[in-house]
Formats: structure tokens, sequence, C-alpha cells
């Protein structure tokens, strides 16, 4: 599914698979933010192909988060050449592989092969990528390193007009607009889930952010009204962790 002018869907839900991937297409390459679980590298592939994006190598890999899900083809596309970015709080589960057996219920379904990460930040932190400058933000609560990355697409920039702001938000919050208040949180049953930490994330997000484009870990594709979902997500979680 192409989102913007450079920026497509290409395996989570829509794909019967867990975790969104998007890929960011530039002129020479491409970049993943996050990669599925540990079975999807055969339909990220057939996406890129089916993009016309078979031929150009996929340089990056950003994750927002180390779970399965979205961190379990990452050894994968780094032995294929991608350089692997994630917070400094989620680079112990690439090394790990997941969840351990021992820490969670899940068991041996959330792991997926270790790897060791090529950046790593611990605060907000700029990265190029051809034309396309993405930011990083820690916002830890759903994970230790859970991460937004912030980007203009350049692709659309026209007479002078810049392209419009993506952001990308991982399992944080996703959105659904046929649920009722439109907004799900994310999953608590990580062993380092901190509402804590969450709830000043939240704060964070609903003062920074006013995104054209808000693509998250899970459910759909936002394309406006970006910080109004961000403050309706705040504000579910405020009611539900008090």
């Amino acid at each position: 599914m192409q989102i913007t002018k450079s920026v497509y869907l290409v395996s989570g839900a829509n794909y019967d698979l867990l975790g969104n991937v998007y890929a960011i297409r530039g002129e020479k390459s491409v970049a993943l933010v996050d990669s599925g679980e540990p079975c999807a590298a055969e339909v990220i592939e057939a996406s890129l192909r089916r993009w016309g994006m078979g031929d150009l190598p996929v340089t990056r890999l950003f994750l927002t988060h180390g779970h399965a899900d979205h961190a379990g083809c990452a050894a994968y596309f780094q032995k294929k050449g991608a350089k692997l970015v994630v917070a400094e709080g989620d680079a112990h589960w690439l090394r790990e592989g997941g969840f351990r057996a021992d820490r969670t219920p899940y068991g041996e379904g959330w792991t997926y092969p270790p790897c060791e990460a090529d950046a790593v930040f611990s605060e907000r932190s700029a990265f190029a990528f051809e034309d396309f400058r993405l930011t990083a933000y820690p916002l830890p609560g759903h994970t230790d390193g859970s991460s937004f990355f912030e980007m203009e697409d350049v692709g659309e920039q026209t007479g002078g007009r810049p392209g419009r702001t993506v952001l990308f938000t991982g399992d944080t919050f996703s959105f659904d607009r046929e649920i009722d208040d439109h907004v799900l949180l994310c999953w608590k049953g990580s062993p380092d889930y901190d509402p804590v930490k969450l709830r000043k994330s939240f704060e964070f997000a609903a003062q920074e952010f006013s995104p054209d484009v808000i693509l998250s870990g899970h459910g759909m594709p936002l394309l406006a009204n970006g910080n109004a979902v961000i403050r309706a997500a705040a504000r579910k979680f405020l009611v539900a962790y008090r």
C-alpha cells in the first residue's frame, strides 16, 4: 500500500502478519521502519518488488522497539546490508533475540534471530537516509526503548512547499476508526512496561507532534487530525492510568 509519495506499507495485518512494516523509497536504496515478525521477510521482499523496489538494497532499518513482531527480521536484513537503528533501552532485545521463555508466558513464539544494533540512541537524535532526515525520539513505556521517528517526505516537495510530516509511532498507540474512540493503547505484557514512563511519553507527544500522517505499529494509517488523535490517545491512557 502506498501511503505518501515515498512511504509504503509492505507488511502487517493487511498481509495476515503481525506488525506493520513501512518502506521509505529513496533514489538508490530503501529504508525500513520495523521489520515485522520473523516469518515476514518473504512478504516484505515481495511487496518491495511489487512496488518497483526489488532491485534497491535495504540499507537502513529503524526499529520503534525490540519486540518480535517488529524486530523479527532485523538480523535477516542486517545480513543483507542494512544498518540497524534502535533506542538504547531496547538494544538488549536484539542481543537476546526477543523474549526468553523464563521471562514471559509467550515463550519461544516471541523470539527471533539475535543481532547487534549498528546505531543506538538514548536521546533525541537525527539520522540521514539519502535526502530524508529522520528524527528519533525515545518515548519509553510500552518498552524501555520504545521510540517515535519523524520525517518530512521530501519526495512530495513542490513549488517550495514542504512534503507531509510522517510520524512512525510503533506500539505506543494505534488508530482504528471502526472502534468507538478510534484509538488502541499499547499492550501491557512486556516485562519492561512502565506506566509512569508511558504517561510522560504521552504528555510529551501531545505537546510536540502535529503530524500530517501517523503510521503506527498496528492498525490503520492515519492521514488527518494527527495531533487530535495523539491527544485522544493521551486522554484515554490517563483515564486508564488513574
